[in-house]
């Protein structure tokens, strides 16, 4: 009815909304914008407009879909700290509907999502690809099962990267069982290279060993970056120096700063707690 009635409708936002269990977004060819906020109890979220390409999501959804390709190209993801998510429901065809996305931020609840399934005695990678990214923004939240190798692999099916930000948060990646049986040999014996990365900065850091790793797998790897940011983490006590790292591309501008004293002016396009 809402459709049917605003048909120049450009931007249609939903927030703290109750009971609606299944959204469908069909209609209007002028919708661009759609906007999901704090919203309890949406199981699924189907994208029937091929003219929308900017999706911002926040809250516990467990499936979306699209009816259509997309040209969704700005997409936050935020989705709730709770254990429901780390198996997303119908997953392949979360990043169909990603597949075109060209500035996109997530937390840990989706990569934890995306987490190789154990299939006869065997652990398999999920296969997808995101062509057209350019900036990620990838956040962690509380405590986590997010690895290095995790973190690796999605940005590893994104070729043309060019702005990396990472938060590592205020808790310490766990070196578990997975990790130590499975994901490091995988991690190390990974040779991607990162030739479109020109940023690459890095919230929360501890100095703690899976992170340095990780830090310097895509300094070793990126050899045309070009800035290179550190924010530490606020319960960080050890002085973090650039003359740890080993970058094989000339760094144009590099810089280390306090949690509370981030004066790079350097900042991704979406803001997620």
């Amino acid at each position: 009815m809402l459709f049917s009635r605003c048909v120049v409708l450009e931007s249609l936002a939903l927030g703290d909304c109750s009971f609606i269990g299944e959204l469908t977004i069909q209609g209007s060819n002028m919708l661009k914008t759609l906007l999901i906020r704090g919203c309890s109890d949406i199981d699924l979220v189907t994208i029937d407009n091929p003219s929308i390409s900017t999706f911002h999501c926040d809250g516990e959804i467990n499936k979306i879909k699209s009816v259509d390709p997309t040209i969704l190209e700005d997409v936050i993801l935020d989705f709730g700290t709770t254990k429901r998510h780390q198996h997303i429901s119908e997953r392949d065809d979360l990043m169909e509907v990603l597949k075109n996305v060209r500035t996109l931020s997530i937390n840990n609840i989706l990569l934890e999502g995306l987490s190789p399934i154990y299939v006869d005695f065997e652990h398999i990678d999920m296969e997808y690809y995101l062509p057209n990214l350019k900036e990620l923004q990838l956040v962690r939240l509380g405590f986590s099962f997010v690895n290095p190798w995790d973190i690796l692999f999605f940005v590893k099916k994104c070729p043309q990267m060019e702005r990396l930000f990472l938060d590592f948060g205020d808790h310490a990646m766990e070196a578990g069982s997975y990790w130590n049986l499975v994901a490091k040999e995988k991690f190390e014996n990974c040779q991607t290279e990162f030739s479109q990365l020109k940023l690459f900065k890095v919230k929360g850091f501890k100095k703690l060993e899976l992170e340095e790793k990780l830090l310097n797998f895509f300094l070793l790897h990126a050899r045309f970056l070009e800035s290179l940011i550190i924010v530490e983490s606020k319960n960080n006590n050890l002085e973090i120096k650039l003359s740890d790292f080993i970058t094989v591309s000339k760094v144009s501008t590099s810089s280390t700063f306090g949690h509370y004293k981030d004066e790079s002016g350097v900042f991704p396009r979406h803001k997620v707690q």
